[in-house]
């Protein structure tokens, strides 16, 4: 029998959906998905590290339904009233090979009627480019709320490419040819690695100081021009060599994957630092990266995911007069310090390297 299209109001992905009213049922409940996709469990390492706690996941709306629709994932912010649906389409079931996601309109208006956003990507934006995918939640977070804060980092990097919606002839198509398989085997391979080495950067101290040294630049007659803010990738090419002081590092395939976390109040600004990339390959060293955006006392965040996670090779960008007894309870051996040069608050038993060189080689310099 031939395959007709199926018509379909979806016509690209991202897709995002606007409601006509405020907020009108909040009312969550847990409830334990049995279809978490491989992506979405991919994906959701960059959305809890990112946006922290306003990410919810196993959660339904309240309705009275035996089975009610499930979101993905939930952002939820209770001080706007802000509840957005993100959803990671599929063109297809990975056992049954069953094409999906072609007429999701009651759905989408089931959450529509409630007064939620919706934010639809397809499955390969979240795997090949979930940072882009990030900007894209955020933009839409800044649009709603009107707070910049939520797309600072971001102007670096690029626009996430349109992907156009399948229907149900390109959908079994897709099925045929296995075509998820062709990105899903590196997405699986990417999941196993556990990092050997964590560079941890408290935000608030890197984006003051490096608008301190900006300051200093900008008093240099020999100074042609430099970026206005930091980027990520040419900062970590700058830390990644002092990462071979540490002696125990586990390879898989002679990589050595590294995983860089930097913490970003809500309540402080964070332009001077651009997130040009979210995954860096040097020699061989494999980075991926993260930022995390929190309410809560930095310090004390990186201390806590320093000993819940027991990690054992840590470089730390920070300088505080918070840290040094903080540290106390952290061996010498496993930490190396990334500090101030001088008038540095952090404790003097550590290896250390200052933090001048990377910051003034990330806003690449050009003399006159």
């Amino acid at each position: 029998m031939a395959l007709t299209k199926k018509k379909r109001n979806l016509k690209e992905y991202p897709h995002i959906l606007y409601p006509q009213t405020n907020v009108v049922e909040k009312n969550l409940i847990d409830f334990p998905s049995f279809k978490t996709g491989f992506t979405e469990s991919f994906f959701e390492q960059k959305l809890e590290k990112y946006f922290k706690c306003h990410i919810l996941k196993n959660v339904a709306l309240n309705d009275g339904r035996k089975y009610p629709y499930q979101p993905d994932y939930v952002f939820f912010y209770p001080e706007k009233d802000l509840f957005i649906d993100i959803e990671i389409d599929e063109p297809y079931a990975y056992q049954s090979k069953k094409v999906i996601h072609i007429d999701d309109d009651k759905r989408n208006n089931y959450f529509l009627q409630k007064g939620w956003s919706i934010i639809r990507f397809a499955e390969i934006q979240i795997t090949k480019y979930p940072e882009l995918c990030c900007k894209i939640i955020s933009e839409h977070i800044r649009n709603l709320t009107g707070e910049n804060i939520w797309i600072e980092g971001f102007h670096e990097l690029d626009n996430l490419k349109i992907i156009k919606a399948w229907d149900l002839m390109e959908g079994n198509e897709m099925a045929s040819s296995s075509y998820r398989q062709t990105y899903l085997k590196f997405l699986k391979k990417i999941n196993e690695k556990k990092a050997s080495i964590n560079i941890i950067a408290d935000g608030i101290f890197l984006n003051n100081y490096i608008t301190e040294i900006k300051e200093c630049l900008e008093n240099e007659s020999s100074i042609k021009e430099f970026n206005k803010s930091a980027k990520i990738s040419v900062f970590l090419k700058s830390l990644i060599p002092f990462a071979g002081h540490f002696k125990n590092i586990e390879t898989y395939d002679n990589k050595i994957y590294i995983e860089f976390t930097i913490y970003i109040s809500n309540h402080h600004s964070f332009y001077n630092f651009s997130f040009d990339t979210d995954f860096i390959e040097i020699g061989n060293y494999i980075v991926n990266i993260y930022f995390v955006r929190t309410k809560e006392i930095i310090c004390f965040e990186i201390i806590e995911k320093i000993e819940n996670e027991q990690l054992k090779q840590v470089m730390l960008i920070a300088d505080d007069p918070a840290y040094p007894c903080l540290l106390e309870k952290i061996s010498p051996n496993e930490l190396i310090l990334i500090k101030k040069c001088s008038d540095s608050f952090m404790p003097s038993n550590f290896r250390y390297l200052t933090i001048e060189h990377p910051i003034e080689n990330s806003l690449e310099i050009e003399y006159k």
